[in-house]
């Protein structure tokens, strides 16, 4: 059997109505609520880094098909600049010549110590021979993620104490409750800080400003909670 429209219409208003103890009585909870205290912590520190991502730049010139041996001989070489890194190929191009060569522009990138810096370039400039051309195309100071989470591990904890301080000072001024931890949403971020170094060049200069002792890349990490403190209220006698 099909209702009406308007019987249709009828009842869906009837199920979307607010349920009521009565026709004409106010809604009544159920159960007891908890009283609740809402806090805004935030607290921070310094994310600091002592080796910086670089990519170097290689410009190849190869025979057809010899771009395998040529990448293999480029890693190679990258490995036997005397960096106790890992190198990588991130990007690499070819483009064809009049003359029949295959020219490839690839890039490999590796965390390097600070230390071993200063003399990249020179490094770069020695292996550069016929048909491989090799530069420094950035230096990037950005901690890495895990000196990140580090940062963070420490700065929650400090959030977790202090939201166990809270919680005594908020029992002890309520000797009638016993609050508890309802919620905590965290949000983090990092800013970095202008002695992030881009270049090799900038690096360079900034450094033999600094008397040659180095230059450390830095970030600033913030970690703010909203934290929500529950406690049940006591039953009204």
């Amino acid at each position: 059997m099909r209702l009406p429209i308007a019987a249709l219409l009828a009842a869906s208003l009837l199920l979307a109505a607010p349920v009521r103890a009565d026709e004409t009585g106010p809604i009544t909870r159920q159960g007891v609520a908890d009283d609740e205290v809402v806090l805004m912590l935030e607290v921070e520190d310094w994310v600091e880094t002592s080796s910086a991502t670089v990519r170097i730049a290689a410009d190849l010139a190869v025979e057809a098909g010899a771009f395998g041996a040529a990448r293999a001989d480029l890693v190679a070489t990258l490995t036997g600049l005397g960096i106790d890194t890992t190198w990588r190929i991130v990007q690499f191009d070819k483009r064809a010549d009049d003359a029949g060569f295959e020219r490839w522009s690839v890039t490999a990138e590796a965390r390097v110590p600070e230390a071993a810096l200063s003399d990249l370039s020179a490094k770069a400039t020695q292996a550069t021979k016929p048909g491989r051309a090799l530069r420094v195309a950035a230096i990037d100071f950005s901690p890495t993620l895990a000196e990140q989470e580090a940062i963070t591990d420490v700065l929650r904890a400090r959030i977790y104490a202090r939201v166990g301080t809270e919680i005594t000072a908020l029992n002890a001024a309520f000797a009638d409750r016993s609050f508890r931890v309802r919620l905590i949403d965290f949000t983090q971020s990092f800013r970095p800080m202008a002695m992030a170094a881009k270049s090799e060049a900038q690096f360079l200069r900034a450094d033999a400003a600094a008397g040659g002792g180095g230059l450390a890349g830095a970030e600033k990490a913030t970690l703010t909670a909203r934290v929500h403190l529950a406690a049940t209220a006591p039953a009204v006698q």
